[in-house]
Order: structure tokens, then sequence, then C-alpha cells
């Protein structure tokens, strides 16, 4: 059987029990990303897109942070945008992707237009979860060190399969949502520290949300968008990339999304600076490092990080996020990194920037280059050197957050509330997080959607 279609047929045919673990990911997946939807919708990027499509008309769907109710694919594109705009939203590993700001938005739009419960949202994102993995596992590193921006190019096609999973498509019509997704994934790293970058999450959302809709309305495509000459993994990954064996060996098997889990950022910046940011947090923690007494600090990373980290000194608080030196040098000042480190105050200050001047990021050569995620190293080697001459060192290689360094459930509760606090509008945190983090039933999607708009 061929990829396309073992994926259809999984995705449309596979028991929707799923074990209590999975469902527990889910959740804590989908919360974290409610919450980072309501901190980004003040954001630059969010705010324009929400301009551009609400000039076409309203529908049934929430943007979060707002008052405004849109048709479900500009509801999910904004929203997708939203949880992505701080670069505070989950990550999973083998697909080098943010995998639940575009799941969860197209999710949460569908469901709130057909009146869907929560049981039935958590079903279908541990669908798109499970694609998103076996797709980055047949492609990565090799896709993601060509320069693909992962959560819209492995986005698209399994938001399309979360999508079909939730308005019950067959096999047939979900081959063809996952086919014609994969006609609308692109997405460049090109676009890492401008407001394009989130705007990929967003687009991933709308795109397999349309998808799937396109399908059950009988527009069909290509048998065969995955494998081939022709396929996605060929064309976007190449001959180095491990190929789609790996999704034969292993969908159907242990779930992705307790093989994997995610990863939920303590620091709401380019994950490939929190190893460093960790190192250096411990090294001023446990040595009573002062910034003041720091003469230089050398980060050791891998490819895939020193590509990602193109910004030295920022020149606005989208290319922060993207700037290692910046970040060490909060950190090493601040003694945290937060939403508050990410303001336009912020990234002027000229301590940060003077300390910043004497931080380096040097790709480490012995971290492996492009072979599969799971069977690549992944760490940050830090080296402080004090004024006195005295060097620091510190090696991270599972960060915060990490789902085996994961956050106590109240350090993401705190998270929670303090990005749901950001919205524009006010909104009862406390009724968001019991209705989506509490035990699933049949609880409607809709209903919750009160409790993000609480003065109407």
């Amino acid at each position: 059987m061929r990829t396309t279609a073992r994926f259809c047929e999984w995705a449309a045919e596979t028991s929707r029990d799923w074990p209590a673990a999975c469902l527990k990911e889910a959740r804590l997946c989908l919360i974290d990303t409610i919450g980072c939807m309501l901190a980004g919708s003040v954001e630059p990027a969010s705010e324009k897109v929400v301009t551009t499509v609400a000039a076409w008309g309203t529908g049934e769907a929430t943007v979060l942070g707002g008052t405004r109710r849109l048709p479900p694919p500009f509801a999910a594109f904004a929203n997708g945008t939203a949880a992505h705009a701080l670069d505070y939203d989950d990550v999973l590993d083998p697909a080098m992707a943010h995998p639940s700001a575009p799941l969860t938005a197209a999710l949460l739009a569908l469901a709130e237009e057909e009146d869907l419960s929560w049981a039935e949202c958590l079903d279908a994102f541990i669908v798109g979860f499970e694609v998103m993995a076996r797709l980055g596992e047949a492609m990565n590193l090799a896709h993601y060190n060509k320069g693909w921006h992962s959560t819209l190019s492995l986005g698209a096609p399994a938001t399309a399969a979360a999508a079909a999973r939730l308005i019950r498509l067959d096999a047939a019509q979900t081959a063809s949502a996952i086919s014609l997704a994969t006609s609308m994934a692109g997405g460049s790293k090109q676009q890492f520290g401008t407001m394009a970058k989130p705007i990929h999450a967003g687009l991933a959302a709308k795109n397999g949300l349309i998808a799937a809709r396109l399908a059950q309305s009988g527009v069909t495509a290509a048998e065969e968008a995955i494998d081939g000459p022709w396929g996605i993994v060929a064309m976007t990954a190449g001959e180095a990339a491990p190929g789609t064996r790996v999704i034969d060996e292993k969908l159907g098997g242990e779930p992705a999304i307790s093989e994997y889990g995610a990863w939920r950022k303590l620091y709401p910046c380019c994950g490939s600076t929190h190893r460093p940011i960790d190192a250096l947090l411990a090294i001023r923690a446990e040595e009573g490092l002062k910034a003041e007494d720091v003469a230089e600090v050398e980060a050791f990373v891998s490819l895939a990080a020193a590509t990602n980290l193109r910004y030295r000194l920022p020149q606005n608080v989208a290319e922060a996020r993207f700037s290692l030196p910046y970040c060490a040098a909060a950190a090493l000042i601040d003694g945290r990194v937060d939403t508050e480190t990410f303001t336009p105050a912020a990234i002027r200050r000229r301590d940060v920037l003077a300390l910043a001047e004497r931080v380096t990021v040097t790709r480490d050569e012995e971290l492996s280059e492009m072979g599969a995620v799971s069977e690549t190293p992944e760490r940050a080697r830090v080296r402080v050197t004090h004024k006195g001459g005295r060097v620091s060192e510190r090696v991270v290689s599972v960060p915060s957050g990490h789902p085996q360094r994961p956050l106590s459930e109240d350090a993401l509760k705190t998270k929670f509330l303090a990005c749901a606090a950001r919205s524009a509008i006010a909104v009862d945190a406390e009724a968001i997080w019991r209705a989506v983090h509490g035990p699933p039933g049949e609880g409607r999607v809709a209903e919750m959607m009160r409790h993000v708009q609480v003065h109407h």
C-alpha cells in the first residue's frame, strides 16, 4: 500500500479509544496553545491578519483575544497566527515543527462551527499529531536543513488529516484532503524573525481546514502526494531523508503523542535558544554570576540551531526571538526570559546590547547535519569567560519544558494565566482552564468560547 493510502485509511478508521495518557497529553497541548493564542492575539502580525480577513465577512468561529467572529478558515488563520506570534507554542521533535498551533486553530474553528465536543477534538488532534510526527520522521533532518519551515510544510497536510477526522471523512476523502494540502504547503525558514513566520502557522491551519472541506465537497487530487519521485518526501527532502519506510514501520503502533509528546516552551523565543538560555541561567544561579563580571560568552550549537539564530543584534522584537546574543545577554542580566524580554523598550537596553556584543555563536562540528532526528543528538555547550580569567561551562541536551524534562502542571497553569492576562479583552481564564484541561467528555467547544469573550 502506498503512503498516502496508508495515512488516509489509518486516519479515517483507527479506533477513537485512545489511552488516557494520550488524551492527557492532547489536553495539555490544547490548553497551552489556547494560552499562546490569547497572548499572541495582541501582536502586530496577529492584528494585521485579523484586519485583513475581517474585511471579507463575518462567520461562525471566534477569534480569540477579540470580539470578532469570522468564517472558520479565516478564524483558523487568525488564531493559528496568534498561537505562534510569540514563538511560545509547543514543538514536536521529529517534525522540527510547531504542531499544536495549526492543529488547535483549525480544530477549534471547525468544532465551533459544527457544535462538536472536546472529546472529538482530542481524537482529531491525536490523529493530526501522528501524521505530522511520521512525516517528520520520514523527512528530517534533510527537509528542515534544506530551509523548509516544517510548521507549514508538514503542518498543512497534518492539519488536513486532523480536520478530516473531526468531520468524519472516509478514507478516500481523507486522501484527497491530505493530497490537496500538500499543494498548499510551503514555508521557508528565510522568514524567521519576520511577521511571516507566525503567519506560516496560520496558513497551515487555514489550508488544512480548506483542504478537508474541499475533499468533503467531492474535490479529488493525486492519489499519491507523499511518496514517489514527485511526492513531497522526494521533492522537499531528497535522498538524504530516512524515507517513507519509517511511516510503514510505525503508523498504527505506539501513538506519536505518547512516543514523543510535545515540548511546551518555558521561554517565548526560538527553541534553538532554549538550551543555551538554560545553561546560562544555571551558571548564574549556581555561581552567583553577575553580568558585569562576564568577559565573553561562547555558545556551541548544532547546524540547525546556528542557521535558525540568524540575527546578531536585533533591530526589532521579531528578530530578538532569533538572536542568541540578545537572549543570552537578557538572561544573564535579568535572570529570566519571558514576555517582558521581548518588547521594543527591552531590546534597546544599552547594558543588554553591550553584553550581547560579547556573545558568539559557533556551530558544534561534533553534531550531525542530516540524519534522522531520533538518531541525531541535540545539545548546546556554553562557555563563560569571567573577567578574571576563570571559565565556567555547561552542556544542556534536554531543555526546560521538553517531554524528558516537562513543565509541571502548576508551571503550565502559571504560564497559561499569564498568557491569558495579555488578551486585549477580559477572559475567564480559570473557566477556560477547567473546560479544556478537565477530563475529556461531551462538553462542547462552543461553550468554552463564551469564556474568551466574557463581556458579551
